[in-house]
């Protein structure tokens, strides 16, 4: 789920807006519609209850669509003096008592979506129906064209995951997994400056048969390609290499990447150009199979409207995945049956992560030494 940031009063008017009984899905407030999605909304200026009364339009909210409604006052009502404290929650939404060109500060410096509460617009959201399908051998496609659509030149990033564990699975496509690692990156990560380290997660896999790359190669690979994209702000390079044994690896069939607010989904594989044949001294990317490319925004109007599921879903489904298991794999790194690299270096990962009990939720805690 999103982590969606709001004051009280405003989450309250877009409720009673939209909770008309005779009101069709069609007819309501997109934000209102992504709200009910939500398992926890967080607040500011909370007036100071533990509880919510009957007669609070929040209560029906909470009611009807079990949304849980949680006190963040303090820490919302400091962004403005600290705006590096949005980089807590990478999928966090940021709907705030600012000025639009507060709020446009924000989300350039630290690739999160922010908005001004009296300039809302939930479009950034919004999935565009993309859909490409090339052929092998096919020379109209690239990821670049691909993904123009759905870059942080229109929604924000500040991290981004690619999933596809045979990516690196054999050594004959080694370069061409390499090239299409590195289009994808400079396909989407921003090329403004941005006032955070931009973080980017492979997760790949060990095949069964042991002839995969092993991940003392493509780590340090990984690392000197994202220094070729000359970003002007670090990029954090993490690498999860999973073998069959691990207890991520039946969550990662899929080939896909992830942004904060984005996913792609591959219907056969990321490694998706390489080079054709030399045609004037020159080499165009070609494709490398037939299959379905889709860059998709989180939300469709027929997702929202109740009749299908929305990307979302699967954006959360993996996320929840792979946050379970990094903490797991934090608490029990003996018995686990993967392997971690950070910037070129294979490390335990137990000296990248620690975790904290919250309540009754774990959650991953960095170490920003590294």
């Amino acid at each position: 789920m999103l982590s969606i940031f709001i004051p009280q009063d405003t989450l309250e008017d877009i409720v009673i807006d939209n909770m008309a009984s005779d009101m069709e899905p069609e007819d309501q407030d997109v934000w209102y519609k992504i709200f009910t999605k939500q398992e926890y909304i967080y607040v500011s200026s909370w007036d100071g209850r533990d509880y919510i009364t009957e007669d609070d339009p929040l209560f029906l909210l909470t009611k009807s669509y079990s949304v849980k409604i949680e006190d963040a006052t303090d820490y919302i009502n400091a962004i403005p003096d600290h705006p590096e404290s949005v980089t807590r929650y990478w999928n966090g939404i940021f709907l705030l008592n600012i000025t639009e060109d507060e709020a446009a500060a924000i989300q350039r410096d630290y690739g999160v979506i922010c908005q001004s509460v009296g300039s809302l617009d939930a479009s950034v959201l919004m999935d565009q129906g993309l859909r490409f399908s090339p052929k092998k051998d096919e020379k109209d496609y690239s990821w670049d064209f691909m993904l123009q659509n759905v870059n942080a030149k229109h929604i924000p990033s500040n991290h981004l995951i690619l999933l596809d564990r045979y990516l690196f699975a054999d050594s004959s496509e080694y370069d061409s997994a390499l090239s299409n690692t590195y289009d994808i990156m400079n396909s989407m990560l921003p090329f403004h400056h941005l006032k955070c380290h931009y973080r980017v997660t492979l997760v790949i896999g060990e095949q069964e048969n042991g002839k995969s790359v092993p991940l003392s190669q493509i780590a340090p690979d990984i690392s000197e390609i994202t220094e070729h994209l000359k970003r002007p702000y670090p990029i954090d390079v993490e690498v999860i290499y999973l073998t069959h044994l691990s207890g991520l690896y039946t969550s990662t069939h899929n080939r896909c990447f992830l942004t904060n607010y984005t996913i792609t989904q591959a219907e056969h594989k990321l490694n998706a150009f390489t080079e054709g044949e030399e045609h004037d001294g020159i080499r165009p990317k070609v494709s490398t199979c037939l299959q379905t490319i889709q860059p998709q925004g989180l939300f469709t109007n027929s997702g929202l409207n109740g009749y299908c599921d929305s990307p979302h879903k699967t954006h959360h489904d993996i996320m929840t995945a792979l946050y379970k298991n990094l903490i797991w794999w934090v608490k029990n790194y003996m018995t686990t049956k993967s392997f971690y690299a950070f910037n070129g270096k294979t490390i335990n990962i137990k000296d990248r992560y620690g975790t904290k009990k919250n309540g009754k939720y774990w959650s991953l805690i960095e170490n920003k030494k590294l």
